[in-house]
């Protein structure tokens, strides 16, 4: 009877050991050691007035988004932790550090909105990061989707990821952005 008793206690021990091993290891994972995470305020995307100027039609220059400000979206889910977004004037861009295959829009204006997946590293299935850049105006709607591999499945099959939704209603003072 003890005998039982121990071989029990040792299996409950055992399991609960292991799944603790396991939930480390899986928080672990989606760690990117190339993302510091949060190190900057991020500030409201309305943080000065936007300022909407019909003859500003050229994407921001690289020069332009490296002094950026970043901006807090509206919301964001648990799966777009690693992404972020920043302003230029009446511009936004999002960079998400997530293995991606391919970006969409699923719907509204493609005027002005750029993507871009960055190269990946050898030997790598897939790129690590994917940004979006896109003009934000009154009366804006627009859909992404982001790909990726599935969560299970070590081949070339890609799956649905995150979804970035923007939209400014008219009348409000900016934009509602939110990623899942």
């Amino acid at each position: 009877m003890k005998l039982r008793q121990a071989l029990f206690a040792s299996l409950i021990v055992g399991g609960i050991s292991a799944l603790a091993a396991f939930s480390i290891a899986r928080a672990d994972a989606g760690a990117n050691p190339a993302d510091p995470g949060p190190t900057d305020e991020e500030k409201p995307i309305d943080f000065e007035k936007i300022v909407i100027d019909d003859k500003d039609t050229k994407t921001p220059k690289l020069s332009d988004w490296q002094t950026a400000t970043r901006v807090r979206m509206t919301r964001r889910g648990p799966r777009a932790e690693g992404c972020r977004a920043w302003r230029v004037r009446a511009w936004i861009k999002v960079h998400c550090s997530t293995r991606t295959t391919a970006i969409s829009l699923l719907g509204g204006s493609f005027k002005g909105v750029s993507m871009w997946l960055r190269e990946p590293p050898a030997g790598a299935p897939a790129p690590e990061a994917a940004e979006v850049v896109f003009p934000i105006r009154p009366g804006d709607r627009r859909v992404f989707e982001f790909f990726s591999f599935g969560e299970t499945y070590g081949g070339s099959m890609v799956s649905p990821g995150l979804l970035l939704q923007e939209y400014w209603i008219e009348g409000a003072a900016a934009p509602t952005i939110v990623m899942y």
